[in-house]
């Protein structure tokens, strides 16, 4: 009997393992080493990978860490649609929202890239790059949320979808510092129970406080902002 050998591998199948792995290793070494002690060469020793082969398909740091935001990013949404998709009443998957973006972004991927957002700050070409990126992928979230919100017919405004996601993001840097692990879950489910509100106020919107009438417009009715005395 003739033995059949395994037919070989293509060369763009070889990238996209050595970038699987990459990306695998990069990942770990942000949540695990932060921002600034994350090298190529570092990623590269990780994931077994030689020094011609990370130059090859990420000549520079910069290019490296654009790939692990695009990728986690992408992964991410198809987890929001998988984890929103399994719940029926349209307003039930709105104020889920905020602990679905904590299961989510609170993976070693999400602390990964909120690594390299804050290495932004003191990285020039990082921030030169990543801004117009990080922009996309801003309006590209809204547009999901929007989706979930219509849905429920409740609009979101462009503030409280920030919050939604910032809060969260700063939350899961503040889980890894907890004294008791899993204490910002409690902080997730208030700001839930605060979308709730707006929710039941017949919009999200109604919970945003207007600077310029120095106001908070509460269950459709405007209501003086409260001053210390």
């Amino acid at each position: 009997m003739t033995e059949t050998k395994p037919p070989r591998r293509t060369q763009e199948s070889r990238s996209a393992e050595t970038r699987a792995r990459l990306l695998e290793a990069a990942i770990l070494s942000l949540y695990s080493r932060g921002y600034a002690a994350t090298t190529t060469m570092a990623v590269a020793a990780d994931a077994k990978v030689s020094r011609g082969a990370m130059l090859h398909q990420f000549p520079t740091k910069v290019d490296l860490m654009l790939f692990v935001v695009e990728s986690v990013y992408a992964e991410e949404m198809d987890l929001y649609l998988a984890k929103l998709g399994g719940i029926e009443d349209a307003k039930e998957r709105l104020m889920a929202l905020p602990e679905v973006a904590w299961e989510v972004l609170s993976r070693p991927s999400g602390v990964a890239v909120l690594e390299i957002l804050q290495g932004a700050r003191s990285d020039d070409e990082l921030a030169r790059r990543l801004k117009p990126l990080q922009i996309t992928i801003e309006k590209d979230s809204f547009l999901a949320i929007d989706r979930v919100a219509d849905a429920a017919g409740v609009p979101v405004s462009p503030v409280v979808k920030r919050l939604m996601v910032w809060a969260v993001r700063g939350l899961s840097i503040a889980e890894l510092l907890a004294e008791e692990p899993g204490e910002m879950i409690k902080s997730v489910r208030l700001l839930s129970r605060l979308l709730s509100y707006g929710v039941e106020a017949g919009g999200a919107e109604l919970i945003e406080p207007s600077s310029a009438q120095g106001v908070f417009r509460v269950r459709g009715r405007v209501k003086p902002k409260e001053t210390s005395s």
